[in-house]
């Protein structure tokens, strides 16, 4: 058996490296990641409209007890900067996260109230809405609307940068979707400098 050469090894070995690092790794070197700052309503609202991302149902964490207790939560942080999709009693719909997280549209645009799904315990809508509230110009919220038969979850931010349009084309899935009344939440989870939250505390990324 001939010797694997030298460059292929080194390819091999680079994938393996890739594999483990995770889809994390490539948003950061490829999507212009930037170090997380305070950030403030208006300036986020600035962000969306630069960029022309939806400006509606837009919410944040109401203050930094509720965002760090989401933090703590290990399926709300498997879920980070991806979409969480809930069922219209609540339970957070299984997927298959060992792929990118912007995999989720075929998901989203199949979603029937007439199928049943996997839960993933450990996270429910319930334990997220009171802890939200809305923002920006249109401030009323869906959470008084009629009860939908599936509550979408983004969690986004100002500080990952263009990984934000792989997020927001989620809305397209959601339109394409005709068979079920699905609700979108924008959650941001930026810090807000209105928390004043210690330089100890401040959430990084390696």
């Amino acid at each position: 058996m001939k010797p694997i050469p030298f460059l292929l090894r080194a390819a091999v070995l680079a994938m393996f490296c890739f594999m483990l690092a995770g889809c994390k790794t490539f948003v950061r070197l490829n999507y212009g990641m930037l170090p997380p700052g305070d950030e403030t309503p208006d300036g986020l609202v600035a962000f969306l409209e630069k960029h022309r991302f939806p400006a509606n149902d837009l919410y944040l964490f109401k203050d930094s007890a509720s965002y760090f207790a989401a933090m703590r939560n290990p399926v709300f942080v498997t879920n980070f900067l991806s979409n969480m999709n809930f069922d219209r009693n609540g339970s957070l719909i299984r997927r298959d996260t060992t792929l990118c997280q912007w995999s989720g549209a075929g998901l989203i645009r199949e979603l029937n109230p007439d199928s049943a799904y996997r839960v993933w315990p450990g996270l429910r809508l319930d334990q997220i809405l009171p802890h939200i509230e809305p923002f920006g110009k249109n401030k009323s919220g869906q959470q008084g609307a009629e009860k939908p038969d599936f509550t979408i979850v983004v969690t986004w931010a100002k500080f990952i940068g263009k990984y934000n349009y792989r997020l927001f084309n989620l809305a397209d899935a959601v339109k394409a979707n005709k068979k079920a009344r699905i609700r979108v939440i924008w959650l941001n989870v930026d810090m807000q400098q209105s928390w004043h939250v210690a330089k100890e505390q401040r959430i990084n990324f390696r």
